[in-house]
């Protein structure tokens, strides 16, 4: 999961054609930046794993058709993000492009561009515990899911790195906290 968290943001601040190449050293979102930004893109990423899915997932699966009452309340819970997600995108974009993407048309856009750039990370055998974390996570808010990949992240990273106050090489890092 941390690989399409990862991606997602790297996406935003490189395109989604060079986030695999990427050897820069993008800046640091804080983690409430973060959780808005993956609150922000969720109901494409779950649409788009589905339809990733589909093919590896027994037919009851949530993925293979996930519930529209599920991705509506993402949806929503997307648009309310979208403005924390916003002063995520211009730190990682910039001043000169992060204006351009600052509207309420930008997150459709956004997690059109960035939901098939992150499925396409996801590995055939992946995709029975995807299907598990989103059907775990389906009866708690999404802003708590997207809290969780997070939280997970930050435990990844710490893991990784010998200074935690470092900055991660070669992609996005969330800021450490003052």
């Amino acid at each position: 999961m941390k690989k399409l968290i990862a991606a997602t943001l790297l996406c935003l601040g490189s395109g989604a054609n060079a986030a695999q190449t990427i050897t820069m050293q993008l800046p640091c979102v804080s983690a409430p930046e973060a959780e808005a930004l993956i609150t922000s893109i969720l109901p494409e990423t779950i649409e788009q794993l589905g339809a990733t899915c589909a093919g590896q997932l027994p037919p009851g699966a949530l993925l293979r058709q996930p519930p529209a009452a599920l991705i509506a309340r993402y949806r929503a819970d997307a648009d309310t993000a979208w403005p924390g997600a916003q002063r995520a995108v211009q730190r990682l974009a910039g001043n000169d492009v992060g204006g351009l993407l600052s509207g309420n048309l930008a997150r459709p856009l956004i997690a059109s561009l960035l939901a098939p750039a992150i499925t396409r990370a996801v590995q055939p055998g992946d995709c029975p515990a995807y299907d598990r974390i989103i059907t775990l996570a389906q009866p708690l808010p999404p802003r708590n899911l997207a809290g969780l990949l997070v939280a997970a992240w930050q435990l990844g990273d710490a893991r990784k790195k010998p200074d935690p106050n470092a900055p991660a090489r070669g992609g996005l890092s969330i800021c450490p906290k003052p």
